[in-house]
């Protein structure tokens, strides 16, 4: 039982932790429209993706182990839908592999390619391209759904026993 207890405060350190990111994903964001095209905005959207990068992995991560773990102590199971119960916890499972999937395909390799882009544009001095803001925006609009279904996720355990 001293596992559960256990799982269940990193597991909620790990939600903190990344729904601390939202509002400083956002207020980054509009930082870095307000300096498009100045050199302040390199040095935001490299914050910007550090913080999200790292944000986003100790809550991804947390969430993910300390959520498995806490299903297999105390029995709840994976993607059940037919059993009848707990359907608050196996829609979060699914929407948990959404997130997963997003990152994966999208967030990392769009950040990636930012990033190059911007560590290549402060070496030569240039501006940034228009296939580097095509792909900041790319990486905003799923990072946006991102941070919905992890609100989605935690209005989920919030609500759990009214359902």
């Amino acid at each position: 039982m001293f596992e559960a207890v256990i799982f269940k405060a990193i597991h909620i350190i790990s939600i903190i932790v990344w729904l601390g990111v939202i509002p400083a994903d956002f207020l980054l964001r509009k930082l870095i429209r307000e300096k498009k095209g100045t050199e302040s905005e390199k040095t935001l959207l490299s914050f910007w993706l550090k913080l999200t990068n790292l944000g986003g992995m100790v809550g991804l991560t947390g969430v993910l182990v300390t959520g498995i773990l806490m299903s297999m102590t105390l029995g709840y199971g994976f993607f059940q839908f037919a059993s009848g119960a707990n359907h608050w916890l196996y829609t979060k499972q699914f929407l948990m592999v959404i997130v997963i999937i997003l990152t994966a395909a999208i967030v990392i390799p769009s950040g990636r390619k930012v990033r190059i882009e911007i560590e290549k544009s402060i070496a030569e001095n240039s501006s940034l391209s228009d296939g580097t803001y095509k792909n900041i925006s790319k990486l905003g609009k799923v990072l946006t759904a991102t941070n919905i279904i992890i609100v989605l996720n935690l209005l989920l355990a919030l609500t759990r026993n009214l359902m």
